[in-house]
């Protein structure tokens, strides 16, 4: 249940911001758009709900949600203001929902076997998509179903889980680094214009040309810390650094991974590491995704956050002996083989 009160959202009422019209490609971003969350998790929840309150016509596919969102509604909780969506647009299948202007993919990296299935149904001639996931490939996958020119890049750095269906409990954080598949100019035109459509919606976001820039990033912290709390049995960060030299091994792996963003073109700030060990070291006893993947019985996504990024790394020829231990001790975890 929610902390405090919250007042359902008078779409009809709800003034829309100011939008530019899109260049390249004819969306018209000052008009209220549809917009489908396909995977509807709790952070597309809890992005859709926040473009909703804005304004704008979200459908939301699910099928372990559905029932809940078409008998409750959707109710986010979150230290910047609650949402309460008591009807919303819930259907257990893309082929119910119709084209949309806008697909935001934010089902786990391990379901994109059900693109070819779900996407093309949600797609009209200017449809964008956006993929919302961890890692790296899942953009490429996407592209094969629409041009390149229509697919972009959002990588959340947000805290929100969803303890019952339908609740959202919003943490902290919550903004998005939008960049295209294609990375052009015109590319991080469009890739602005999203930005400020999320902006717009209470989720401060900004925009990037070059995709795997942004997705090395994060997966400086994603790789090390996902990763050693997942190879030993789904612990937490907390229990992680108690463990005798594993701090200095989620280091050492951080490094590498910054020589192979720095080895394909992309040097990221020279002060990341140091950031994220210090902001790691104060989260507690935080259980990263994919442990928590693990320890529920849920597949993890391996190939996304360890594998694509791995073999990127190695076909740059940068060494990252560390990260390839790292990623045999996954396998080796997961009953992969090594």
């Amino acid at each position: 249940m929610l902390a405090r009160a919250t007042r359902p959202v008078n779409l009809a009422r709800k003034q829309l911001r100011g939008f530019a019209l899109a260049a390249a490609g004819g969306l018209c971003y000052a008009c209220r758009m549809k917009i489908a969350i396909l995977g509807a998790g709790a952070l597309g929840c809890y992005y859709g709900a926040r473009l909703a309150e804005a304004g704008h016509e979200l459908s939301f596919i699910g099928r372990s949600t559905y029932e809940p969102l078409q008998a409750q509604g959707l109710r986010v909780e979150s230290p910047e203001g609650d949402v309460y969506l008591p009807h919303v647009r819930a259907f257990r299948h893309a082929r119910d929902c119709g084209a949309v202007d806008l697909v935001f993919v934010c089902w786990k990296t391990t379901c994109n076997e059900l693109l070819p299935e779900a996407l093309p149904p949600l797609l009209g001639a200017e449809t964008e998509v956006v993929s919302l996931q961890n890692g790296m490939g899942n953009a490429e996958q996407i592209a094969r179903l629409l041009p390149a020119e229509r697919v972009f890049i959002g990588l959340c750095f947000v805290c929100c889980m969803m303890d019952e269906p339908g609740v959202v409990r919003h943490l902290a954080d919550g903004n998005i680094r939008f960049a295209p598949l294609a990375a052009t100019a015109a590319g991080e035109q469009r890739a602005q214009r999203l930005a400020e459509l999320l902006t717009a919606a209470r989720v401060p976001s900004t925009a990037h040309r070059h995709p795997e820039e942004i997705q090395w990033t994060k997966l400086t912290w994603n790789i090390p810390f996902n990763g050693l709390c997942l190879a030993h049995g789904g612990i937490d960060v907390q229990q992680l650094f108690a463990l005798p030299g594993e701090g200095a091994r989620a280091r050492a792996v951080m490094e590498e991974v910054c020589a192979a963003a720095e080895a394909r073109g992309f040097a990221l700030p020279r002060d990341v590491v140091d950031w994220q060990m210090e902001r790691t070291a104060k989260m507690g006893p935080f259980v990263p995704s994919s442990a928590v993947d693990f320890l529920r019985g849920r597949p993890v996504e391996y190939q996304a956050i360890w594998g694509e990024p791995l073999a990127r790394a190695q076909a740059a020829g940068v060494a990252v002996p560390e990260f390839e231990r790292l990623a045999c001790d996954i396998r080796r975890r997961l009953g992969m083989e090594a």
